[in-house]
């Protein structure tokens, strides 16, 4: 029996045709399988997490068809801490069940900056620097100064910051700037016995500035007084604006000034006993 002839007996189409119900079988079932396994068809809106916390977004309904990943954080000043600020896939998209939003949320606490050097810079440059560092430009002191609208100083929460200084970022940075009111020199006041408070009012109607400051004693800078003055007051002495005069402060429970403006020269003393501040 030849192949033409095999393939005409009923043994052979009895087999082919069980052979293609058992294909057209499995196929089905193959194919029914990965609808069932991927959900073919299926598909659920993702739901808008931002402006959320995790705690909230756990308390949603519909979470647990949903895979939530933390995958960044970042400072925003306006948003609440811990909230989500960017989420992928976008609220509003179809997606499958246990499909993965990746989440951004803010940062609790905001990263650090390396405080920038804006000593001789315009004022104009400084507050640009410090918009580009994310810092934020507080109060501005003018001193007299040649250097006219130049930054003198940088301060952070009342004290001097250094350049390279790690600080948060929305810091406040207050500067000291330079103003020129031309050639004018002035009398150096006589700050003995002074609270640091009128000291620095006296120095500023001068249009001086306050150098170094230290306090002997372990005095209360509030109610310390000036212990010594450099330079010295002397009748006639006169300071170009701008020009600093640095102070040494005492404890007045631990040293007694009145004897010590009494050991004075007669001069110093008619400033003194004259008022003539």
């Amino acid at each position: 029996m030849n192949f033409f002839e095999f393939i005409q007996t009923r043994i052979f189409v009895r087999h082919f045709i069980v052979s293609v119900i058992l294909t057209v079988l499995i196929v089905s079932l193959v194919l029914w399988a990965l609808k069932w396994y991927t959900h073919h068809g299926e598909s659920i809106a993702v739901p808008s997490l931002v402006g959320l916390t995790p705690d909230q977004i756990s308390q949603l309904e519909t979470i647990s068809d949903f895979e939530v990943i933390i995958v960044d954080s970042v400072y925003d000043s306006k948003m609440p801490k811990g909230s989500v600020i960017i989420q992928d896939p976008l609220p509003g998209s179809n997606v499958k069940r246990h499909r993965k939003i990746y989440l951004t949320t803010v940062a609790v606490m905001p990263e650090k900056v390396s405080m920038p050097d804006l000593v001789d810079l315009s004022l104009r440059q400084a507050t640009a620097t410090l918009e580009t560092y994310g810092l934020k430009l507080g109060n501005i002191s003018y001193v007299p100064d040649i250097a006219a609208n130049a930054v003198l100083g940088q301060y952070y929460l009342g004290s001097s910051i250094e350049p390279g200084f790690e600080i948060l970022k929305g810091s406040v940075i207050e500067l000291k700037v330079g103003q020129s009111i031309g050639g004018a020199r002035f009398q150096v006041p006589f700050l003995i016995g002074k609270t640091r408070q009128e000291a620095l009012q006296m120095l500023e109607s001068r249009y001086l500035a306050p150098g170094e400051e230290v306090f002997e004693d372990d005095a209360d800078p509030e109610n310390a007084r000036v212990y010594t003055q450099t330079p010295s007051y002397v009748k006639g002495l006169l300071m170009n604006a701008g020009q600093t005069v640095s102070l040494v402060f005492r404890d007045p429970d631990k040293f007694d000034f009145d004897a010590y403006l009494q050991t004075m020269g007669a001069d110093t003393l008619e400033v003194v006993n004259d008022s003539i501040f």
